[in-house]
């Protein structure tokens, strides 16, 4: 195996695509410079962790060496410091899937799967909802199963085609087609009653880009689902009702993060590790404002009420979605790091993150 002779002729085939040409940085001084760690080792996990940057964990350290970061629940301007930080990282998540903050809220929570646990327990699951999920799915989302089922709603898993030749007249969303599998349940008790309503409430989720296979889904499946759910779920009971979306964008956000102006998903979930390496631990839920009225949340804690009182059965909420959905102190210094592992993703762009990576993955 000649190395040199390799990589020459796979920079002839993919070159305009690999490699970060508008970088301050080619990925060779890239490499040199940011991961010396590495030294021989080849790392091709980047779906499973991206990897960390020095000059990254540099400006942290000297962030977190040059800034007094104090609980954002307590009053003094070391809180605020916090809150205002905070207050920067929602807006850049939120730029990042380009969600207007008046449609959408950026909840922060330990990771993708707290985000997804989040939505299976306080969505408005009633006896004649629905749950369908496509059949290439994370385990995370498969678990939200058992909140709905526990409510008597029907679960599927589907089986989602898309046509890749369009004719002219033809929408992307005109050629998916969707196979629904009934999931055999552990009982009857909570079977879907005769004579829907058609008001229920139901969740179609799906991941941006599947952790098993790497198959990307369409993200017009979110304006189908939402639009033309009777005519693509056919006109069963299993059909009816409000359709919201759900995607699991822990895979997919690095290299394609979904576009919220374009494809309004109720509920997006990733984890930060998965776009810049670090913080660990952390993740977010993205939720549309309207979708958040409907969520139902028992538990408060710390920081989501405005009041409580301890003999008497009475709180009052907070009023921001934000503050409501975080239970107890949110992990603020995690969250200030985030600043920095944004700033390394616009400097690379993450289009030329997801050229690079096809054209390995073709290669």
């Amino acid at each position: 195996m000649n190395t040199e002779s390799d990589k020459e002729q796979f920079l002839k085939e993919f070159g305009s695509d690999y490699g970060y040409p508008n970088a301050p940085k080619n990925i060779d001084e890239i490499r040199a410079t940011e991961f010396k760690r590495l030294n021989s080792t080849v790392y091709l996990d980047h779906a499973g962790a991206t990897l960390y940057s020095e000059s990254q964990m540099e400006a942290i350290f000297k962030d977190l060496n040059t800034t007094v970061y104090g609980n954002p629940h307590s009053q003094s301007s070391c809180s605020l410091a916090s809150e205002d930080i905070v207050a920067k990282a929602r807006q850049q998540v939120l730029n990042f899937f380009n969600a207007s903050p008046r449609e959408y809220s950026c909840i922060f929570t330990s990771g993708a799967t707290s985000a997804l646990k989040l939505v299976g327990e306080t969505f408005p699951w009633s006896s004649q909802s629905s749950f369908m999920y496509s059949v290439e799915n994370h385990n995370s989302v498969l678990g939200i199963r058992e909140y709905a089922l526990s409510k008597g709603a029907a679960a599927f898993a589907v089986d989602i085609e898309e046509s890749t030749h369009l004719g002219e007249s033809e929408s992307p969303k005109s050629n998916l087609k969707l196979t629904q599998h009934h999931v055999q349940r552990r009982s009857e008790c909570g079977e879907l009653k005769e004579g829907t309503t058609g008001n229920a409430y139901n969740l179609f989720a799906f991941p941006s880009e599947c952790n098993f296979s790497g198959r990307k889904f369409d993200p017009y499946l979110v304006k189908v689902i939402k639009e033309e759910s009777e005519r693509i779920l056919g006109s069963s009971q299993y059909g009816r009702g409000c359709w919201l979306v759900l995607i699991d964008a822990a895979k997919g956000c690095a290299t394609d993060p979904a576009d919220l102006s374009k494809f309004k998903a109720d509920f997006v979930v990733f984890s930060f590790y998965k776009l810049f390496g670090y913080p660990t631990g952390l993740g977010a839920l993205i939720v549309r404002n309207d979708a958040a009225k409907l969520m139902k949340k028992t538990y408060f804690s710390g920081g989501t009420v405005a009041a409580a009182i301890a003999d008497i059965d009475f709180f009052k909420r907070r009023e921001g979605v934000e503050e409501f959905f975080e239970d107890g102190t949110i992990s603020f210094l995690s969250i200030a790091a985030i600043q920095h592992g944004f700033r390394i993703m616009n400097m690379l762009t993450t289009s030329s993150i997801s050229r690079i990576t096809c054209s390995i993955c073709e290669k």
